[in-house]
Formats: C-alpha cells, structure tokens, sequence
C-alpha cells in the first residue's frame, strides 16, 4: 500500500511533463513534421520550399529550445523520465519499422525500393538498440543525481522526427509522381539529420547514465559518491 502511495506522486508528476506549459514545443514538432510531410506533394519546384522551409525551421527550433530549456528534476522524476523516453523510443521505432518498412517492402509496382528499406531498418534499429542499453542500465542503477533536462519533450521530438523520417521514405518510394517522391526524399533527409542529433544527445545521456552505474558499485567498505547534477 506504501508503495502504491510513493509512486502515484511520481506518475501525477510524470503526467504533467505532457501539459503545453510545461513541454511547449513538441506540438509544435508535430505541427510541423505534419506540414513537412503534407507540402512534399506540391510538385512545382519553386513552390514546394517556399512551403517546406518555414516548416523545417520550425522544427529545427522546437528541438534546439527543447535543449536549451532548463528544468529542475528530482532524482526520482529524472529516474522516471528515463524509464519513460525508453519504452517510448523503443515503441514507436518498432511501429515505424513495421509499418514504413511493410509500405516500401510491398509497393504497387511489386519493386521495392531497396535503399529506402534498408535506410528505414537501420535508423529504426539504431533507436531499438539505444534504447534496449537504457533498459540494461537504468535496471542497474543505483541512484540517478537529479537532472535539468526535460526528458519527456525530447522523447516526443526524436519519435515523432524518426517517424517521419521514415514516412517520408516510405512515400518517396511511391515514385507514381516523380517530383513528388523527390520531395519526400527531401524531407525524409532533413528530418533524418534533426533526429540524428537526437541520436547524438541520448548516446551522451546513456554514457553518464552508465558512469553512474559505474559510481554507485561498492568497492570495499565505501561507496563512490554520486554527481549532484547530471548535465546532460
């Protein structure tokens, strides 16, 4: 009963992390990963980046504010928001992988678009992996320091950029409408370079998150002491 006590404090707070004023940027990503996707059908050359532009930018910023934004995290809430961004990043890429992967695998043509698969497979995979080292180091973790980052937005920003990602692929591969296809390519290469960075941001996460699991292994009668704060 205790317990069940403890941990409704700690969901309510995880909870709150998906309210607009506490994660203001990543519907902000989803508004514009949408548009990105919906104006790569414009198939005038000059039209589609007047278009796509603005909506790229957009995305590009809700991902550097998501960085730039401090946030105050107890040991506990940053243990919580770890063990969220895992099961979520390993979920969607599982999804992704499925349904893009199934789209290029069996297209109209019976053709299927060999590059564009196995682009999918491994940025999908590339996520899985991450995110299955999280689940081996968050279960040996002792005690996480408190953090001052806002785990649960940039969660939701590399899913939804790895989604579309490969959605984009997937589409490109639908070459019907040549110009088109080609648009998606774009799109698909943009984004793939925003979630690459997200890519970039969570290796260096997992390398303190496995330093701490270093740290709090007993060595004789003392105990390494924990950072404070992790700054990643």
């Amino acid at each position: 009963m205790a317990h069940g006590v403890i941990l409704e404090p700690v969901a309510s707070n995880l909870l709150n992390y998906f309210s607009p004023t506490r994660s203001p940027y990543y519907s902000v990503a989803l508004a514009a990963c949408f548009a990105l996707a919906w104006v790569s059908d414009v198939t005038d050359k000059f039209l589609w980046p007047i278009l796509a532009v603005p909506a790229f930018f957009v995305a590009a910023m809700t991902l550097w504010l998501s960085y730039d934004e401090q946030n105050v995290l107890s040991k506990v809430d940053h243990a919580e928001q770890l063990r969220f961004a895992r099961s979520t990043s390993i979920s969607f890429a599982v999804l992704s992988l499925a349904f893009a992967g199934k789209y290029i695998a069996m297209p109209d043509s019976g053709n299927p678009h060999l590059t564009y698969f196995y682009s999918t497979f491994s940025c999908c995979s590339l996520q899985i992996i991450i995110f299955v080292a999280f689940c081996w180091a968050l279960n040996k973790e002792g005690a996480l320091p408190g953090a001052n980052r806002n785990y649960v937005q940039i969660t939701l920003l590399t899913s939804a950029f790895l989604v579309d990602t490969v959605a984009n692929l997937a589409l490109a591969s639908d070459e019907k409408v040549p110009e088109a296809a080609k648009h998606h390519l774009w799109t698909a290469c943009g984004l793939a370079a925003l979630w690459g960075l997200c890519v970039v941001f969570w290796c260096l996460k997992l390398r303190s998150v496995i330093k701490v699991v270093r740290l709090v292994q007993p060595e004789g009668p003392s105990v390494a002491r924990v950072p404070e704060l992790d700054p990643h």
